[in-house]
């Protein structure tokens, strides 16, 4: 089967991933696109450009609505952070950002599948918005995995979902814009990312209204832990690659 195929599948399993359940595209697809031996900025720029796509219709439902003050400290701690990691993903060797990467989604979806909660019974303060956007530009710049430190913030700040998915998805275009120009500077973008974007894009719109579709009915509880299992599994091959 011809790379590229593969490549776009992969996103759209991605994309599908993140229409479903708010987040965790590039928990997905980096590890997926890692083992096919796609390099690691295209892959980076590849994710982060579809990252925005998904999340502009949500971004465009839902900014009306959400608490911008939330919003605005996320973006503060991300706007710093981001440039930290532009610097991390350019001077670390790529097996060292795989081997944490891969560390990472075996811990995260351990985590989820044991249903281990962390914090919970601490109050945090709002001051704590910054670090948190701080943690999410410096993933999203380096692994466009901005979306975890937000998800695993609220859920410690104990935000409900409709509140958790209305910060995420707002917050998530605006630093998934701040990413990709990041990228565009930085040379991660070429003409062999427009070329599979350009093909996956009319596929996207299809995946995108059908993640709405099952997000309305589907019992999300269990079938993120499937989600998660594939993402120790990922994680693990990734490590011993």
């Amino acid at each position: 089967m011809d790379i590229y195929i593969l490549v776009i599948i992969s996103i759209l399993f991605g994309a599908l991933v993140r229409t479903v359940f708010g987040f965790g595209e590039a928990l997905v697809t980096m590890p997926i696109l890692a083992l096919l031996g796609i390099d690691l900025k295209l892959a980076i720029a590849l994710v982060g450009i579809i990252g925005v796509l998904v999340a502009m219709p949500k971004f465009i439902t839902n900014y009306k609505v959400v608490n911008w003050n939330i919003v605005k400290r996320l973006l503060i701690g991300s706007i710093i952070g981001t440039p930290l990691g532009i610097v991390l993903i350019l001077f670390i060797d790529e097996n060292i950002v795989l081997n944490i990467l891969g560390s990472l989604l075996v811990l995260y979806g351990a985590i989820n599948i044991l249903g281990i909660q962390l914090m919970t019974k601490y109050n945090i303060k709002d001051m704590f918005d910054y670090v948190a956007g701080l943690f999410s530009g410096v993933l999203g710049a380096a692994y466009n995995s901005h979306g975890v430190p937000i998800v695993v913030y609220g859920t410690l700040k104990k935000w409900d979902i409709v509140k958790l998915k209305q910060i995420s998805q707002v917050h998530f275009f605006i630093v998934g814009l701040v990413v990709i120009t990041n990228h565009a500077v930085t040379g991660f973008w070429t003409m062999e990312m427009f070329y599979i974007i350009i093909v996956t894009l009319p596929f996207l719109i299809i995946i995108i209204k059908l993640g709405d579709v099952i997000a309305e009915k589907i019992e999300q509880q269990i079938l993120i832990k499937y989600v998660y299992l594939l993402l120790i599994i990922f994680g693990i091959l990734m490590i011993v690659k």
